[in-house]
């Protein structure tokens, strides 16, 4: 059969035995410390990935141009309709 227990696990659960568990207890801890590293290499990563690629600004160069005063009420009425009327529904 493809799914045949081995000696280290039980026959009836699939669970492992004591002396399983036992032969693998000297190797947890360092089983940890290299999954710490592992994360933490994985981690930094994309850290400095995130960081690296968020500071630069393609569009501060770009000048603003000014805006008049009545362009500006004209918006602001115009926002604060949307708002209205967003916030009825």
């Amino acid at each position: 059969m493809v799914l045949d227990p081995s000696r280290y696990q039980d026959r009836r659960t699939w669970k492992m035995t004591p002396a399983m568990l036992r032969a693998r207890q000297p190797f947890f801890k360092m089983n940890m410390v290299g999954l710490g590293v592992l994360l933490g290499v994985t981690g930094g990563v994309y850290y400095y990935t995130y960081n690296f690629l968020h500071k630069d600004n393609d569009f501060e160069d770009v000048p603003i141009p000014p805006i008049d005063e009545k362009e500006l009420q004209k918006l602001k009425k115009e926002y604060e309709m949307h708002k209205a009327n967003r916030d009825k529904q």
